[in-house]
């Protein structure tokens, strides 16, 4: 059946991809996806700082930036994977 859907805003013009953004969500994409790397960045260069110097706050810090980079991580994947298809 080729019926368009009730919701004509997941529809695609010429090419140029639609972004549905929830209203109350204060980010961009772009702005997310910057966040997260930048994120993933700096959680890396902590766990590794701590991994290879030896103090006393060196094994939470290393166990929670590792937390955090997945987290990063998921976050990243989310805003960076394509949006389902709709119907032809």
């Amino acid at each position: 059946m080729n019926a368009l859907p009730e919701n004509t805003d997941l529809i695609k013009t010429k090419g140029k991809k639609i972004f549905r953004q929830c209203k109350d969500c204060p980010l961009t994409p772009s702005k997310t996806k910057t966040a997260a790397k930048v994120g993933m960045v700096a959680t890396l260069g902590a766990s590794a700082a701590s991994g290879v110097l030896k103090f006393k706050g060196a094994k939470p810090l290393h166990l929670w930036a590792s937390f955090a980079f997945v987290g990063f991580t998921a976050l990243h994947w989310a805003v960076s994977r394509r949006p389902q298809r709709t119907t032809r």
